[in-house]
């Protein structure tokens, strides 16, 4: 019996230890990407002056994420990939239910701060500006329309892409060693929302790549992904913000 007794005393002691603050939670299952294929990853977990919660890559169903920073007002998760296409990189979740289970890492590591200022990935105009496009139909959420065109380009046309290109999950737009990896798919001649263009152009020949999201393919298969602007063929517009979708000639 007092042998009974002292080893449950021994587990009870060794349980509390793991749920101390402190204590190692090196036991438990680690925090990974829980989405049918992709999870979207996001510079910011908030949105602010200098740093934007817009998506910067993409991480594949089953990547283990290290939580240093939990946001349960905007129901989000920061941390270090440490698993996957982008591990090593300090970033925030897009949602945290797309993650899970949700614990912070002990210790935190190198990333108590995941934070990617949007001067660091996104590119300005030659007039200074953000080379970023808003649609506020009315919720300012997402990008401006971008419809396939063959003629885009000519007679003023705008806002368009004139040929079917690849889908990329990943660039690393915030590196001027950025290339696309993770080939997706082909667009369709289907409408795009453009977001951003990429502060960085690709590491091979420099050629330009923008953010856009697919608006035909389903949250957690790869939405968000970068296409390039030579490639496709695109013509954006103006830089700024849309109250009502830019009309195409």
């Amino acid at each position: 019996m007092r042998v009974r007794i002292l080893l449950f005393l021994m587990a009870l002691g060794a349980a509390g230890a793991a749920l101390a603050p402190g204590g190692s939670s090196a036991a438990g299952p680690p925090t990974t990407c829980r989405a049918a294929r992709w999870c979207t990853i996001t510079a910011s977990g908030d949105s602010s002056p200098n740093a934007t919660q817009f998506a910067i890559g993409n991480v594949r169903a089953g990547t283990v994420l290290a939580i240093t920073q939990d946001d349960v007002k905007h129901r989000q998760v920061g941390g270090e990939i440490r698993s996957g296409e982008l591990s090593g990189l300090c970033a925030w979740s897009q949602y945290q239910r797309d993650w899970a289970p949700v614990v912070l890492a002990d210790p935190p590591g190198g990333c108590a701060d995941p934070v990617h200022l949007t001067s660091d990935y996104v590119a300005t105009t030659a007039g200074g500006a953000a080379a970023i496009w808003t649609g506020c139909y009315p919720r300012c959420f997402g990008g401006v329309p971008l419809r396939y065109d063959r003629r885009c380009g000519t007679h003023n046309r705008t806002f368009c892409y004139r040929r079917n290109c690849t889908e990329y999950a990943n660039f690393a737009p915030w590196s001027s060693s950025a290339r696309p990896t993770d080939a997706l798919r082909r667009t369709q001649r289907h409408r795009l929302d453009l977001r951003y263009l990429a502060r960085y152009g690709d590491t091979w020949n420099s050629h330009p790549f923008y953010l856009i999201r697919d608006g035909q393919v389903g949250h957690g298969k790869g939405n968000w992904v970068f296409i390039s602007a030579t490639a496709c063929g695109v013509v954006p517009g103006p830089v700024g913000t849309y109250h009502h979708a830019p009309r195409h000639q």
